[in-house]
Order: C-alpha cells, then sequence, then structure tokens
C-alpha cells in the first residue's frame, strides 16, 4: 500500500505539512529535524498518516 501514491496526493501531502508546521510556528513552536524527517517519510507515502505522531511519541517515551 505505501509507496505508490500519486504525484498529486504527494503534492497534498506536501501542503498540508507545509501547513501544519506554519500553524505551530504561528504559536510559538518549531518543530525538529526528525519529525520533519517522518513527515517526509509521509509526504512520499513510505509511510501512513497515523505513523508520524507515532515516531514523536515514541521517541520521547509517551508510547
Amino acid at each position: 500500500m505505501f509507496g505508490t501514491i500519486s504525484e498529486s496526493e504527494m503534492r497534498r501531502r506536501a501542503e498540508n505539512i507545509g501547513l501544519s508546521v506554519q500553524s505551530v510556528r504561528l504559536e510559538g513552536g518549531d518543530v525538529t529535524r526528525a519529525f520533519m524527517r517522518d513527515a517526509g517519510e509521509y509526504e512520499r507515502g513510505n509511510i501512513g498518516s497515523a505513523e508520524p505522531l507515532s515516531c514523536t511519541r515514541r521517541r520521547y517515551g509517551l508510547e
């Protein structure tokens, strides 16, 4: 299933990631390089939509 998304889906995902990062920054926060790597994997279709959050939670011992 993963890795077989269309170019338009990749663009949609990239736009959504950008909007999410912008929202975090407008609130005074920032995102880590590790999160951006995970987000890139999601954008390319290598992982599903829940995985970036799950990776972040595991990274900080919240799972």
